[in-house]
């Protein structure tokens, strides 16, 4: 049996690690990664909406969202709208809210299987930085995607679950709101919530909290609904487009493969074992679905919402880790189940399975302490200011360091390498292409030049991630410079 020293050593450590990695988070914020095309695509309506009021966007390809963004449910870039109404339009301080909501969602699992659950504090802190320490995890954390949201919110839902056990003051209510709140963050967390919610109904056969749950769950879309005016014919051609272009392909067995193996790659070459841990968490979840019915909700979850994922959406690991939160609670529901005890980590054969895990991590965080003079966006802003124009109308093309840029400045515009259609040359007094890649045929105006460190190429290899060194910044004159450089990703004529 576990003493209570045991226990509060045990929460020491893993709250003095969850500080170190916060800390550390907080060091490299600005400069691992750096910004990068899924972070400027869902930072760019936020930063139209302040500019102007409206809630548009011109950088993103599907067509209508000039007159009204769509193409992506909003709970992402209501955060950033919070944020920017608070602090500058700097890469710290867009991704600091995403540090911090990961983090408090990680402490937040850890108290519910401790303290709710009445496991192990030992196996709670190992499976949460298990978690937190798994490579995509740790990328995403500061990333500035919704999987943090979303892990967040399945993180509550299921810490107001497990309490709502022993204390009824937590009502469905606010289990709805949580699930409302999903609903905003991405449609793969619709298959979830509908899991959820018929859980909720069939649980409860009560008239009166089925309608508690209902109300929270409808009084977020509703907000938005009225925000856009009920337009849902646009919500559907822009919402609905941007995910047929995410969705899983082939025959089923191809589908299933790519669900339970395929989509691993590249992840799985660090993490070799993540397949065999997948495929291990669904066999668990069948168990507790056929034998523990009552207290299977994290295992209906991750088999029916997980049949969904696998046979229409498709998701890559990245997308897969709101699942993976939730297999976390099938573990650690199985441990208390068997009455497993802790294992002796200090024996050599852990060795190299917590090096691995911990490879990513520290390679990273390394690699951003070395290179900071090549990924410091502030200096890179700095150069862009010394080189773009301040009065003439701008339009800035390629590396999402621009949005930023233009985010300051009210003459300019970004755009993604991506999506060019909804910027016509004529526009602008000046185009700029931000490109790592050099085009002979372009004439070229500057070249971003910082202090770089001589390193070995196997340390870039294993650390990953771009800088902003060589950045070059080429002037488009013509329009057929400007169709030649977009026609790879836009098919003009």
């Amino acid at each position: 049996m576990q003493t209570m020293a045991n226990r509060q050593i045990a929460e020491k450590v893993f709250y003095g690690i969850l500080l170190v990695y916060l800390i550390l988070g907080l060091i490299n914020l600005d400069v691992i990664p750096v910004p990068w095309l899924d972070e400027a695509a869902c930072l760019e309506p936020a930063v139209v909406w302040k500019r102007t009021g409206h809630y548009v966007s011109k950088a993103w390809p599907t067509p209508g969202t000039e007159e009204i963004f769509l193409s992506y449910p909003p709970g992402i870039m209501m955060l950033h709208r919070l944020t920017l109404s608070i602090f500058p339009c700097e890469v710290f301080w867009v991704r600091l809210p995403f540090l911090l909501i990961h983090v408090a969602g990680i402490a937040l699992v850890f108290h519910s299987f401790h303290k709710h659950l009445k496991l192990d504090v030992r196996w709670a802190a190992l499976i949460c930085l298990y978690f937190l320490f798994d490579k995509a995890v740790f990328e995403i954390s500061r990333s500035v995607r919704s999987e943090v949201l979303e892990v967040a919110l399945i993180s509550i839902f299921f810490w107001l679950y497990t309490r709502s056990a022993t204390n009824k003051g937590y009502s469905r209510l606010w289990m709805g709101l949580v699930c409302g709140a999903l609903l905003l963050t991405h449609l793969k967390a619709w298959p979830m919530v509908a899991v959820m919610g018929l859980w909720m109904v069939w649980e409860d056969k009560s008239y009166r909290e089925t309608l508690k749950f209902a109300a929270g769950a409808l009084l977020l879309p509703l907000c938005f609904f009225v925000f856009i005016d009920f337009r849902f014919a646009e919500l559907y051609a822009q919402l609905f487009q941007h995910s047929m272009e995410h969705s899983a392909g082939g025959n089923v067995f191809e589908r299933i493969y790519a669900y339970f193996i395929g989509r691993f790659y590249p992840v799985y070459k660090e993490q070799p074992w993540l397949p065999l841990l997948h495929l291990w968490v669904t066999w668990l979840a069948v168990k507790q679905w056929r034998n523990h019915r009552s207290r299977a909700l994290p295992a209906a979850v991750w088999l029916f919402a997980g049949t969904v994922w696998m046979l229409y959406l498709g998701p890559y690991y990245r997308y897969f880790l709101p699942m993976y939160a939730v297999g976390l609670w099938i573990v650690a529901q199985h441990i208390v189940e068997k009455g497993w005890s802790f294992p002796n980590l200090r024996k050599w054969y852990y060795l190299p399975v917590l090096a691995m895990m911990l490879f990513p991590f520290a390679s990273r965080h390394a690699l951003g302490i070395i290179q900071r003079p090549e990924r410091d966006p502030r200096a890179c802003l700095q150069f862009l200011e010394n080189q773009v124009p301040r009065q003439s109308r701008i339009l800035l093309y390629g590396n999402e360091i621009g949005l930023y840029y233009a985010a300051k400045h009210p003459n300019v515009d970004f755009t993604h390498i991506t999506s060019p259609d909804h910027f016509g040359f004529n526009e602008y007094d000046s185009i700029y292409y931000l490109t790592d890649l050099p085009h002979p045929g372009l004439k070229l105006k500057a070249i971003y030049q910082p202090r770089q460190y001589a390193l070995p190429g196997w340390m870039y290899a294993l650390g990953r991630g771009g800088t902003f060194a060589g950045m070059r910044m080429y002037i488009i004159s013509s329009e057929a410079e400007w169709k030649s450089v977009a026609k790879p990703f836009y098919a003009w004529d």
